[in-house]
Protein backbone atom coordinates (compact mmCIF):
# COMPACT_ATOMS: atom_id res chain seq x y z
CA UNK A 1 0.00 0.00 0.00
CA UNK A 2 0.99 3.59 -0.52
CA UNK A 3 1.47 6.05 2.33
CA UNK A 4 -1.03 8.50 3.79
CA UNK A 5 1.06 11.26 2.20
CA UNK A 6 0.52 9.71 -1.23
CA UNK A 7 -3.18 9.20 -0.50
CA UNK A 8 -3.59 12.87 0.43
CA UNK A 9 -1.65 13.98 -2.65
CA UNK A 10 -3.99 12.08 -4.95
CA UNK A 11 -7.15 13.13 -3.16
CA UNK A 12 -6.06 16.77 -3.25
CA UNK A 13 -5.39 16.54 -7.00
CA UNK A 14 -8.81 14.98 -7.59
CA UNK A 15 -10.47 17.65 -5.45
CA UNK A 16 -8.75 20.44 -7.37
CA UNK A 17 -9.71 18.81 -10.67
CA UNK A 18 -13.38 18.60 -9.63
CA UNK A 19 -13.41 22.29 -8.72
CA UNK A 20 -11.60 23.29 -11.91
CA UNK A 21 -14.02 21.29 -14.08
CA UNK A 22 -17.07 22.47 -12.12
CA UNK A 23 -18.05 18.96 -11.03
CA UNK A 24 -20.53 18.10 -8.30
CA UNK A 25 -18.82 14.74 -7.91
CA UNK A 26 -16.96 11.82 -9.42
CA UNK A 27 -18.19 8.28 -9.95
CA UNK A 28 -15.27 5.90 -10.38
CA UNK A 29 -15.93 2.40 -11.72
CA UNK A 30 -13.22 -0.23 -11.63
CA UNK A 31 -12.85 -3.72 -13.04
CA UNK A 32 -10.04 -6.23 -13.28
CA UNK A 33 -9.25 -5.79 -16.97
CA UNK A 34 -5.87 -4.83 -18.40
CA UNK A 35 -6.81 -1.81 -20.42
CA UNK A 36 -6.17 1.65 -21.75
CA UNK A 37 -5.67 4.83 -19.77
CA UNK A 38 -9.24 4.89 -18.42
CA UNK A 39 -8.91 1.56 -16.64
CA UNK A 40 -6.34 2.81 -14.14
CA UNK A 41 -8.33 5.77 -12.81
CA UNK A 42 -10.19 3.71 -10.21
CA UNK A 43 -7.02 2.05 -8.91
CA UNK A 44 -5.19 5.37 -8.84
CA UNK A 45 -7.81 7.10 -6.69
CA UNK A 46 -8.60 4.15 -4.42
CA UNK A 47 -5.41 2.04 -4.26
CA UNK A 48 -7.77 -0.93 -4.43
CA UNK A 49 -7.33 -3.92 -6.71
CA UNK A 50 -10.47 -5.16 -8.43
CA UNK A 51 -10.35 -8.90 -8.91
CA UNK A 52 -14.05 -9.68 -9.30
CA UNK A 53 -16.88 -7.93 -11.18
CA UNK A 54 -17.16 -4.13 -10.73
CA UNK A 55 -16.44 -1.88 -7.77
CA UNK A 56 -17.31 1.79 -7.41
CA UNK A 57 -16.32 4.85 -5.41
CA UNK A 58 -17.95 8.26 -5.12
CA UNK A 59 -15.97 11.47 -4.65
CA UNK A 60 -17.26 14.99 -3.98
CA UNK A 61 -15.33 18.25 -3.41
CA UNK A 62 -14.10 18.72 0.17
CA UNK A 63 -15.63 15.41 1.30
CA UNK A 64 -14.24 11.99 2.16
CA UNK A 65 -14.95 9.46 -0.61
CA UNK A 66 -17.24 6.48 -0.11
CA UNK A 67 -16.78 3.08 -1.76
CA UNK A 68 -19.53 0.66 -2.70
CA UNK A 69 -19.09 -3.10 -2.58
CA UNK A 70 -21.50 -5.95 -3.25
CA UNK A 71 -19.87 -8.47 -0.90
CA UNK A 72 -18.39 -8.60 2.58
CA UNK A 73 -15.05 -9.77 1.14
CA UNK A 74 -14.79 -6.72 -1.13
CA UNK A 75 -15.79 -4.45 1.73
CA UNK A 76 -12.97 -5.81 3.91
CA UNK A 77 -10.51 -5.36 1.04
CA UNK A 78 -11.47 -1.69 0.83
CA UNK A 79 -11.28 -1.09 4.57
CA UNK A 80 -7.99 -2.93 5.11
CA UNK A 81 -6.14 -2.40 1.82
CA UNK A 82 -7.13 0.86 0.15
CA UNK A 83 -7.19 4.63 0.52
CA UNK A 84 -10.93 4.53 1.26
CA UNK A 85 -12.03 3.34 4.70
CA UNK A 86 -15.75 4.09 4.36
CA UNK A 87 -17.11 1.24 2.26
CA UNK A 88 -20.81 0.31 2.21
CA UNK A 89 -22.38 -2.97 1.07
CA UNK A 90 -25.28 -2.93 -1.39
CA UNK A 91 -26.58 -5.97 -3.23
CA UNK A 92 -27.43 -3.63 -6.11
CA UNK A 93 -24.47 -1.40 -6.97
CA UNK A 94 -26.60 1.24 -8.72
CA UNK A 95 -28.89 1.54 -5.71
CA UNK A 96 -25.76 2.03 -3.63
CA UNK A 97 -24.53 4.78 -5.92
CA UNK A 98 -27.91 6.50 -5.71
CA UNK A 99 -27.91 6.32 -1.90
CA UNK A 100 -24.43 7.81 -1.65
CA UNK A 101 -25.29 10.55 -4.16
CA UNK A 102 -28.30 11.51 -2.02
CA UNK A 103 -26.19 11.50 1.13
CA UNK A 104 -23.48 13.67 -0.44
CA UNK A 105 -25.98 16.04 -2.07
CA UNK A 106 -24.95 15.10 -5.62
CA UNK A 107 -28.31 15.67 -7.33
CA UNK A 108 -27.59 18.11 -10.14
CA UNK A 109 -24.78 19.73 -12.10
CA UNK A 110 -21.94 17.88 -13.82
CA UNK A 111 -20.69 14.52 -12.55
CA UNK A 112 -17.47 13.10 -13.91
CA UNK A 113 -16.85 9.47 -14.75
CA UNK A 114 -14.95 7.29 -17.22
CA UNK A 115 -17.66 6.53 -19.75
CA UNK A 116 -15.67 3.66 -21.25
CA UNK A 117 -16.15 1.77 -17.99
CA UNK A 118 -19.61 2.86 -16.84
CA UNK A 119 -22.14 0.21 -18.02
CA UNK A 120 -24.90 1.62 -20.21
CA UNK A 121 -27.54 -0.10 -18.08
CA UNK A 122 -26.18 1.69 -15.01
CA UNK A 123 -26.07 5.05 -16.79
CA UNK A 124 -29.69 4.74 -17.94
CA UNK A 125 -30.86 4.04 -14.39
CA UNK A 126 -28.79 6.90 -12.98
CA UNK A 127 -30.13 9.32 -15.62
CA UNK A 128 -33.67 8.33 -14.70
CA UNK A 129 -33.01 8.79 -10.98
CA UNK A 130 -31.08 12.07 -11.34
CA UNK A 131 -32.39 13.87 -14.45
CA UNK A 132 -30.65 17.11 -13.42
CA UNK A 133 -27.18 15.56 -13.58
CA UNK A 134 -25.03 16.02 -16.68
CA UNK A 135 -22.60 13.12 -17.12
CA UNK A 136 -19.16 14.06 -18.48
CA UNK A 137 -16.11 11.96 -19.28
CA UNK A 138 -13.09 12.94 -17.18
CA UNK A 139 -10.61 10.31 -18.38
CA UNK A 140 -8.29 12.96 -19.82
CA UNK A 141 -8.08 15.31 -16.79
CA UNK A 142 -7.61 12.29 -14.51
CA UNK A 143 -4.91 10.96 -16.83
CA UNK A 144 -3.11 14.30 -16.60
CA UNK A 145 -3.13 13.96 -12.80
CA UNK A 146 -1.82 10.41 -13.04
CA UNK A 147 1.06 11.49 -15.25
CA UNK A 148 2.58 13.50 -12.40
CA UNK A 149 4.43 10.70 -10.60
CA UNK A 150 5.64 10.92 -7.02
CA UNK A 151 8.87 9.37 -5.76
CA UNK A 152 6.76 6.65 -4.11
CA UNK A 153 5.33 5.71 -7.48
CA UNK A 154 8.73 5.77 -9.15
CA UNK A 155 10.22 3.49 -6.50
CA UNK A 156 7.28 1.10 -6.94
CA UNK A 157 7.99 1.04 -10.68
CA UNK A 158 11.67 0.29 -10.04
CA UNK A 159 10.72 -2.65 -7.81
CA UNK A 160 8.39 -3.92 -10.50
CA UNK A 161 11.23 -3.80 -13.03
CA UNK A 162 13.35 -5.97 -10.75
CA UNK A 163 10.54 -8.54 -10.71
CA UNK A 164 10.65 -8.68 -14.52
CA UNK A 165 14.38 -9.41 -14.29
CA UNK A 166 13.61 -12.19 -11.77
CA UNK A 167 11.15 -13.75 -14.18
CA UNK A 168 13.62 -13.68 -17.05
CA UNK A 169 16.31 -15.29 -14.91
CA UNK A 170 13.86 -18.06 -13.96
CA UNK A 171 13.17 -18.75 -17.63
CA UNK A 172 16.87 -18.95 -18.44
CA UNK A 173 17.41 -21.42 -15.58
CA UNK A 174 14.53 -23.74 -16.36
CA UNK A 175 13.60 -23.66 -20.04
CA UNK A 176 14.51 -26.69 -22.12
CA UNK A 177 13.23 -28.62 -25.14
CA UNK A 178 10.15 -30.67 -24.39
CA UNK A 179 8.57 -28.12 -22.08
CA UNK A 180 5.29 -26.58 -23.10
CA UNK A 181 4.86 -22.84 -23.35
CA UNK A 182 2.51 -23.10 -20.36
CA UNK A 183 5.23 -24.73 -18.25
CA UNK A 184 7.73 -22.00 -19.15
CA UNK A 185 5.24 -19.30 -18.19
CA UNK A 186 4.44 -21.14 -14.94
CA UNK A 187 8.13 -21.01 -13.93
CA UNK A 188 8.31 -17.32 -14.81
CA UNK A 189 5.17 -16.36 -12.92
CA UNK A 190 6.13 -18.43 -9.87
CA UNK A 191 9.45 -16.57 -9.65
CA UNK A 192 7.72 -13.20 -9.91
CA UNK A 193 4.83 -13.84 -7.55
CA UNK A 194 6.98 -15.37 -4.84
CA UNK A 195 8.84 -12.03 -4.75
CA UNK A 196 5.68 -9.94 -4.40
CA UNK A 197 4.22 -9.59 -7.87
CA UNK A 198 0.44 -9.32 -7.71
CA UNK A 199 -0.28 -10.31 -11.29
CA UNK A 200 1.46 -11.16 -14.56
CA UNK A 201 0.44 -10.36 -18.11
CA UNK A 202 2.68 -12.84 -19.93
CA UNK A 203 2.80 -13.47 -23.66
CA UNK A 204 4.93 -16.09 -25.44
CA UNK A 205 5.57 -17.70 -28.81
CA UNK A 206 7.95 -20.39 -29.99
CA UNK A 207 9.27 -21.51 -33.37
CA UNK A 208 12.37 -21.14 -35.51
CA UNK A 209 13.03 -17.67 -36.92
CA UNK A 210 14.03 -17.34 -40.56
CA UNK A 211 13.74 -14.60 -43.17
CA UNK A 212 12.64 -17.11 -45.82
CA UNK A 213 10.68 -19.73 -43.84
CA UNK A 214 9.74 -18.13 -40.52
CA UNK A 215 8.10 -20.46 -37.99
CA UNK A 216 8.02 -18.01 -35.07
CA UNK A 217 4.30 -17.18 -34.69
CA UNK A 218 2.64 -14.08 -33.34
CA UNK A 219 3.14 -13.65 -29.61
CA UNK A 220 0.16 -14.92 -27.61
CA UNK A 221 -1.11 -16.07 -24.22
CA UNK A 222 0.46 -19.38 -23.23
CA UNK A 223 -2.96 -20.93 -22.65
CA UNK A 224 -4.00 -20.40 -26.28
CA UNK A 225 -2.01 -23.38 -27.57
CA UNK A 226 -0.54 -26.52 -26.00
CA UNK A 227 2.73 -25.84 -27.81
CA UNK A 228 5.84 -27.92 -27.06
CA UNK A 229 9.20 -26.15 -27.38
CA UNK A 230 11.48 -27.97 -29.83
CA UNK A 231 15.27 -27.97 -30.33
CA UNK A 232 16.17 -25.12 -32.66
CA UNK A 233 13.19 -22.98 -31.64
CA UNK A 234 13.31 -19.36 -30.66
CA UNK A 235 11.12 -18.39 -27.72
CA UNK A 236 9.81 -14.82 -27.65
CA UNK A 237 8.32 -13.50 -24.43
CA UNK A 238 6.68 -10.40 -23.02
CA UNK A 239 7.45 -10.56 -19.30
CA UNK A 240 5.04 -8.13 -17.69
CA UNK A 241 4.58 -8.10 -13.91
CA UNK A 242 2.34 -5.80 -11.90
CA UNK A 243 3.53 -4.71 -8.47
CA UNK A 244 1.32 -2.67 -6.12
CA UNK A 245 -0.74 -1.64 -9.13
CA UNK A 246 2.14 -0.61 -11.43
CA UNK A 247 3.43 -2.36 -14.53
CA UNK A 248 6.75 -2.77 -16.31
CA UNK A 249 7.67 -4.96 -19.27
CA UNK A 250 10.76 -6.85 -20.39
CA UNK A 251 10.70 -8.34 -23.90
CA UNK A 252 13.23 -10.97 -24.95
CA UNK A 253 13.68 -13.82 -27.45
CA UNK A 254 15.80 -16.82 -26.47
CA UNK A 255 17.38 -19.43 -28.71
CA UNK A 256 17.03 -23.15 -27.97
CA UNK A 257 20.27 -24.23 -29.55
CA UNK A 258 22.55 -22.21 -31.79
CA UNK A 259 20.60 -19.31 -33.36
CA UNK A 260 20.37 -18.87 -37.10
CA UNK A 261 22.26 -16.10 -38.82
CA UNK A 262 18.89 -14.57 -39.66
CA UNK A 263 18.12 -14.36 -35.94
CA UNK A 264 21.47 -12.72 -35.22
CA UNK A 265 20.90 -10.22 -38.04
CA UNK A 266 17.42 -9.26 -36.80
CA UNK A 267 18.65 -9.05 -33.21
CA UNK A 268 21.37 -6.60 -34.25
CA UNK A 269 18.92 -4.44 -36.22
CA UNK A 270 16.42 -4.29 -33.34
CA UNK A 271 19.09 -3.26 -30.83
CA UNK A 272 20.28 -0.52 -33.20
CA UNK A 273 16.68 0.63 -33.63
CA UNK A 274 16.14 0.78 -29.86
CA UNK A 275 19.33 2.83 -29.50
CA UNK A 276 17.94 5.27 -32.07
CA UNK A 277 14.62 5.47 -30.21
CA UNK A 278 16.40 6.24 -26.94
CA UNK A 279 17.59 9.51 -28.46
CA UNK A 280 13.97 10.70 -28.27
CA UNK A 281 13.54 9.90 -24.56
CA UNK A 282 13.73 13.34 -23.03
CA UNK A 283 11.14 15.36 -21.12
CA UNK A 284 8.96 17.59 -23.26
CA UNK A 285 9.47 15.57 -26.42
CA UNK A 286 6.20 14.34 -28.03
CA UNK A 287 5.60 10.61 -27.71
CA UNK A 288 5.00 10.45 -31.46
CA UNK A 289 8.62 11.35 -32.16
CA UNK A 290 9.67 7.96 -30.78
CA UNK A 291 7.56 6.13 -33.36
CA UNK A 292 8.76 8.44 -36.13
CA UNK A 293 12.42 7.77 -35.25
CA UNK A 294 11.80 4.01 -35.15
CA UNK A 295 10.04 4.05 -38.51
CA UNK A 296 12.70 6.18 -40.19
CA UNK A 297 15.57 4.02 -38.92
CA UNK A 298 13.76 0.79 -39.78
CA UNK A 299 13.17 1.91 -43.35
CA UNK A 300 16.73 3.25 -43.68
CA UNK A 301 17.99 -0.18 -42.62
CA UNK A 302 16.00 -1.83 -45.41
CA UNK A 303 13.19 -3.32 -43.30
CA UNK A 304 9.47 -2.71 -42.87
CA UNK A 305 8.12 -0.76 -39.89
CA UNK A 306 5.15 -2.33 -38.13
CA UNK A 307 3.01 -1.67 -35.06
CA UNK A 308 3.07 -1.99 -32.13
CA UNK A 309 6.47 -0.51 -31.41
CA UNK A 310 5.84 0.24 -27.73
CA UNK A 311 3.64 2.05 -25.26
CA UNK A 312 3.54 4.14 -22.10
CA UNK A 313 2.80 2.24 -18.90
CA UNK A 314 2.25 2.91 -15.21
CA UNK A 315 -0.94 1.98 -13.39
CA UNK A 316 -2.27 0.75 -16.74
CA UNK A 317 -0.17 -1.55 -18.88
CA UNK A 318 -0.96 0.32 -22.08
CA UNK A 319 -1.69 3.88 -21.04
CA UNK A 320 -0.95 5.18 -24.53
CA UNK A 321 0.45 3.69 -27.71
CA UNK A 322 3.68 4.98 -29.17
CA UNK A 323 2.26 6.28 -32.43
CA UNK A 324 3.39 9.11 -34.71
CA UNK A 325 0.10 10.96 -34.19
CA UNK A 326 0.55 11.09 -30.40
CA UNK A 327 1.70 14.57 -29.45
CA UNK A 328 1.44 14.16 -25.67
CA UNK A 329 4.77 15.29 -24.15
CA UNK A 330 6.98 12.92 -22.22
CA UNK A 331 7.16 13.86 -18.54
CA UNK A 332 9.61 12.89 -15.77
CA UNK A 333 8.28 9.76 -14.08
CA UNK A 334 6.65 8.34 -17.22
CA UNK A 335 7.65 4.82 -18.19
CA UNK A 336 8.19 4.07 -21.87
CA UNK A 337 8.25 0.50 -23.16
CA UNK A 338 10.11 0.23 -26.47
CA UNK A 339 9.81 -3.01 -28.47
CA UNK A 340 10.12 -2.36 -32.22
CA UNK A 341 8.17 -4.60 -34.59
CA UNK A 342 10.53 -5.02 -37.53
CA UNK A 343 9.53 -7.23 -40.46
CA UNK A 344 10.18 -7.69 -44.17
CA UNK A 345 7.72 -8.00 -47.08
CA UNK A 346 7.92 -11.79 -46.55
CA UNK A 347 7.47 -11.73 -42.76
CA UNK A 348 4.27 -11.33 -40.79
CA UNK A 349 6.01 -11.85 -37.44
CA UNK A 350 9.54 -11.43 -36.14
CA UNK A 351 11.62 -11.78 -33.00
CA UNK A 352 10.54 -9.62 -30.09
CA UNK A 353 12.93 -7.47 -28.03
CA UNK A 354 12.73 -4.44 -25.77
CA UNK A 355 12.18 -3.14 -22.26
CA UNK A 356 11.07 -0.28 -20.02
CA UNK A 357 12.70 3.12 -19.54
CA UNK A 358 11.91 5.78 -16.94
CA UNK A 359 11.85 9.39 -18.15
CA UNK A 360 13.98 11.58 -15.87
CA UNK A 361 14.62 15.31 -15.62
CA UNK A 362 17.61 14.98 -17.96
CA UNK A 363 16.76 12.00 -20.14
CA UNK A 364 15.98 8.43 -19.18
CA UNK A 365 16.87 5.60 -16.80
CA UNK A 366 17.09 1.97 -17.96
CA UNK A 367 14.87 0.10 -15.51
CA UNK A 368 15.93 -3.50 -16.17
CA UNK A 369 19.32 -5.07 -15.51
CA UNK A 370 18.87 -7.93 -17.98
CA UNK A 371 21.51 -8.17 -20.69
CA UNK A 372 20.79 -7.52 -24.34
CA UNK A 373 22.96 -10.50 -25.33
CA UNK A 374 21.37 -13.47 -27.06
CA UNK A 375 20.73 -16.26 -24.57
CA UNK A 376 21.46 -19.71 -26.03
CA UNK A 377 20.02 -22.70 -24.16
Amino acid sequence: MFSVIERNRRFKAADEMMKKEGLSGLLMVGNGAVGTNSYGCFRYLTDNRVYYYLLTAVFAPDKEPVAIATSFISQLEFINNSFIKDCRIFSDAVEGICAIFEEMGIKSGKVGTCLELLPTSWLLRLEERFPQIEWVDVTEPLFEIRNVHSEEEVETIRKCARLADEGYEAVKRTIKPGMTEQQVVAELEYAIQRKGGEYNFTLISSGRFSFDDNKLPCIHAATMFDKVIEPGDNVAMEITPRYNGYWTQLVRTLSIGEPTEDFRTMHKVILETIDEALCELKPGNPIGNIAKRIRQFTEKSGYVFSLPCGHICAIDLNEERIDESNMRPLLPGMVVIIHPSIITPKLQTSIFWGESFLITENGYEKLMNSSNEIVVI
